[in-house]
């Protein structure tokens, strides 16, 4: 997959950096804050930064789907990158569709390096870049949906819309652990597990977890009450990708989303909710997944999934 090693960009993992079934994920690398602060470096302000992602990733997802129901849609840019990985990570494509508007960069690498001449670790998105000191800000998709949430509420055309109030947080930093450790990281634990023990421990404990979540939504319309909050979309982003890449690309095949009656409900009506449609792209999300990990790079023109198909959660 490669890395940068003190700003340069290396083609092979370097030993003490090769992730494994267990341990999916690195630690992000920028971690600024940006707020309405004198001192700060980094203060909110409309078309000053731009959010770089792809929709392939659901960790991406995280930050588009809260800049897009907050409505920061004409205050913060959106940069899409070319939805198929290249030789070196994340990169623009060579179509045309996909440019570089910053620096002209042909990988998104290029962005770290010129943040941090020395940075040494995983090239990953989303990433948040200022334009005016020309630097990543962030590229903590948590950190990033958090901010978009609670920082741009001036320039926000719902500023009401708050995915992490304070009388829910306990129960909210607890759900998002679970999402993420049961749902986010499971199924790449099933795709990267090296071994059949392995594998079934992680097969089974993330099935264990949708049928608790399919049983949780029978009496809840979202995981903590009557409005959605930030474990919603942690768990819509892979609920929305699940039965076209996880179940038959990451081999999680027990059961399709579409299965649960809860679960499948659920995730069509985060769908429906106004705006959130625009930040799934199914077709580029197989694309990515499948032109990238399928030893053919054929990309399944199915399953065939109607997430306009009424529902009736708003009953509960």
């Amino acid at each position: 997959m490669g890395m940068l090693v003190n700003g340069i960009w290396q083609d092979d993992d370097v030993v003490g950096f090769v992730r494994d079934g267990k341990n999916v994920r690195f630690n992000s690398g920028f971690h600024d804050w940006i707020k309405e602060d004198a001192s700060a470096t980094f203060n909110p302000e409309a078309s000053r930064y731009a959010l770089y992602l792809n929709r392939t990733c659901p960790w991406s997802h995280r930050a588009s789907v809260t800049r897009e129901l907050k409505g920061l849609g004409s205050v913060i840019d959106e940069v899409l990158l070319e939805p198929s990985m290249g030789a070196q990570c994340w990169w623009f494509g060579n179509s045309g569709e996909y440019t570089d508007p910053a620096i002209g960069a042909t990988h998104l690498h290029e962005l770290y390096s010129a943040s941090d001449p020395q940075f040494t670790g995983r090239v990953s998105v989303p990433v948040l870049w200022d334009k005016k000191l020309k630097r990543i800000v962030n590229n903590d998709s948590g950190a990033l949906a958090r901010m978009f949430n609670t920082e741009f509420n001036q320039f926000a055309k719902f500023p009401e819309v708050d995915f992490y109030p304070e009388a829910l947080r306990d129960e909210i930093d607890e759900f998002n652990d679970y999402v993420a450790d049961r749902l986010n990281d499971g199924v790449y634990r099933c795709l990267l597990a090296k071994n059949q023990a392995d594998y079934e421990l992680a097969f089974d404990r993330l099935f264990e977890a949708l049928d608790f979540l399919d049983h949780h939504l029978s009496t809840l319309r979202y995981l903590l009450g009557a409005t959605p909050t930030e474990p919603d979309w942690r768990l819509f982003a892979c609920l929305v990708r699940f039965d076209s890449i996880y179940y038959s690309l990451y081999n999680c095949n027990l059961r399709r989303i579409v299965d649960y009656p809860n679960l499948w409900g659920y995730t069509r009506d985060l769908y429906q909710i106004p705006n959130v449609a625009r930040t799934v792209d199914m077709e580029d999300i197989k694309k990515g997944y499948y032109r990238v990990i399928s030893r053919d790079g054929i990309v399944p023109k199915g399953p065939s999934i109607d997430l306009n198909e009424p529902h009736s959660r708003g009953d509960l």
